[in-house]
């Protein structure tokens, strides 16, 4: 175990001490979430059919995609006497289970709390074959002491960051500087985790998708600062570097501005996020939002994004293509709130890809269509409905939805939805339409526990003999529960865990 974690597992079982500790002094807090899923799927696997059994090329393809003799589409590269393709396998069912564990504490002196955030997991069944992470027992998802006097607060040990940039995970410590008008500073450094993982660039996690995952891992240094003057007008911007440990390279040098105003009932925010290493914006948007008749309101958003990859991964070397998207948004609310409409489109243009064929020229737009309604005619009943289409190029995706819910006693719920989609974005669902039904539930049980669950049937109808089978059942129940009470109103000027 190295020097590093020794020092995180260290504050997680200091967080563990205080707890008790805090409960004598001025509080503590534990809370826990139970959930168990229930999947029944089946999954895809590679298979193969000789060259000789292809036939015509699928249209706007490089040639090396075919029909197969049952309609599947297969891929048969130059050179090669097989052509590969996945197909549906026999159904498999899995229960995954997650365990996630919460405790502060605080009381041993004026402003300070040891917090940490456990997550176990567990799998019944065949999920430990096809579900996230199921082979991980335990996680340490969090785990730092925290001094809080006035204008200053420390961190050290396992946190996150929130800003413009996303969530980046790390090993260190932060301090932040609460200025007048609302003010803040921040800076922090330490060991960087891979977002979502919690580990190191260089666990076995991520050797097993990149053959090429870098021999060492690499430290993150960061500067934020945020801006409220009063509620009409915020800004804020950020800069951060990740550095190879042994300092041979970068893996990332990214910044962010943002910044927000509200004048005459209309909000106007923008955002830029700039790549440093790779000089180009990897996004640019500008929203503005304002009430147009009566109830109704009108929202309009410009926006450019090009694909950020750090520069370890080879996948930025293929050249990603950006794209610039227009977008309108309007929706109208009833005198009393019992009714919410709305509707909107956009449109999207992406750069030229360098690629495909002179005859069969890869599409280059999209657009995108969606409403929406929300209808309560009654305190304890709600009615929603719902519509989207999209197409882009190669692509395309439409859903439909419909969900009835009924309030209960002691803070529950319970409802009844129905969906339907057809999903040809990323082959998905190459042929036919999904159609699904489902149940949810909800329930106080006293205090701070609760309980909720789901589940669900989706069928595969028209589906082509060899096309993929989306046919499966799923469901889930989440216990949550929490002892004892938050210490008071905390200020959060920036992002990190709560």
């Amino acid at each position: 175990m190295s020097a590093r974690t020794w020092a995180v597992t260290f504050l997680a079982v200091g967080a563990l001490a205080c707890a008790p500790l805090g409960l004598r002094a001025q509080g503590g807090r534990i809370s826990g979430t139970s959930v168990a899923e229930f999947v029944q799927i089946k999954p895809l696997v590679p298979d193969s059919i000789p060259e000789t059994q292809a036939g015509d090329t699928v249209p706007g393809s490089a040639g090396d995609l075919r029909f197969g003799p049952g309609g599947q589409i297969v891929r048969c590269l130059v050179g090669e006497t097989f052509c590969n393709f996945r197909r549906s396998a026999g159904t498999v069912a899995g229960v995954p289970l997650v365990q996630d564990i919460e405790l502060s504490g605080w009381g041993l002196t004026q402003g300070l709390r040891a917090y940490a955030h456990v997550r176990g997991r567990t799998a019944m069944g065949n999920a430990d074959e096809f579900w996230p992470l199921a082979n991980e027992p335990v996680d340490l998802l969090a785990a730092y002491a925290e001094l809080d006097r006035g204008a200053w607060r420390a961190r050290a040990g396992r946190q996150w960051h929130s800003s413009g940039l996303g969530y980046y995970d790390f090993d260190g410590a932060a301090l932040l500087w609460r200025g007048p008008r609302r003010l803040a500073l921040e800076g922090y450094a330490g060991w960087s985790l891979e977002r979502g993982l919690d580990q190191p660039v260089t666990s076995d996690e991520i050797k097993a998708l990149e053959p090429l995952a870098p021999d060492v891992g690499a430290y993150i240094f960061g500067a934020e600062a945020r801006w409220r003057p009063d509620a009409r007008l915020s800004a804020g911007a950020i800069y951060q570097r990740e550095l190879r440990t042994d300092r041979a390279g970068l893996f990332s040098e990214r910044g962010a501005a943002n910044a927000r105003a509200r004048l005459y009932g209309a909000t106007l925010d923008g955002t830029l996020v700039y790549d440093f290493a790779a000089t180009q914006v990897d996004e640019g948007r500008l929203r503005l939002e304002s009430p147009v008749y009566h109830r109704m309101v009108l929202a309009l958003e410009a926006r450019r994004h090009v694909p950020f990859f750090e520069l370890w991964t080879i996948w930025g070397a293929f050249s990603p293509v950006a794209f610039n998207e227009g977008s309108a948004l309007l929706s109208f609310t009833g005198l009393q709130d019992e009714l919410q409409l709305s509707v909107g489109g956009a449109r999207r243009r992406y750069e030229d890809p360098g690629t495909g064929l002179l005859g069969f020229p890869l599409r280059r737009d999209g657009w995108r269509f969606t409403t929406d309604a929300a209808w309560q005619p009654q305190s304890e009943l709600s009615v929603h409905a719902g519509f989207s289409s999209q197409i882009g190029f190669g692509a395309s995706r439409s859903d439909e939805s419909f969900a009835v819910r009924r309030l209960l006693p002691r803070d529950g719920y319970a409802g009844l939805s129905l969906q339907a989609f057809q999903d040809a974005l990323e082959f998905r669902v190459a042929e036919g339409r999904v159609v699904g039904a489902g149940a949810e539930f909800g329930l106080g049980l006293g205090g701070l526990t609760r309980v909720d669950g789901n589940f669900y049937v989706l069928q595969h109808l028209d589906r082509g003999p060899e096309a993929p089978n989306w046919s499966q059942l799923r469901g889930s129940v989440r216990l949550s529960w929490t002892l004892g009470a938050e210490p008071g109103p905390r200020i959060t000027a920036t992002g990190g865990t709560p």
